[in-house]
């Protein structure tokens, strides 16, 4: 598995060494940077469709570890991105 990005939030980008694998947006986000704690994966992922452009998105969580998938790179971590950036717009919000 190789490891493309890694964000502050809690969250990182893999690809999968296998045949057929997409690139995958896993890890579980640090209540310091959502300002929320969320009860569990399902949760996050629940507000994530709520809040994020998910096209080009597919869910698979588990309740103790967020998982998301893409067929390309760019769409993974534009993806990720785009949940760093709302998260930021809450933090100064509060500020």
């Amino acid at each position: 598995m190789s490891n493309a990005t890694t964000s502050p939030i809690g969250l990182a980008v893999y690809k999968g060494d296998w045949e057929g694998s997409q690139w995958t947006i896993t890890g579980n986000p640090k209540r310091e940077m959502t300002i929320r704690e969320f009860e569990s994966a399902y949760d996050f992922e629940e507000f994530v469709k709520n809040k994020i452009n998910c096209e080009g998105i597919e869910f698979d969580s588990e309740s103790c570890q967020f998982f998301a998938y893409a067929n390309d790179k760019e769409r993974a971590i534009k993806f990720l991105e785009e949940i760093e950036q709302h998260f930021k717009k809450v933090r100064d919000l509060i500020d």
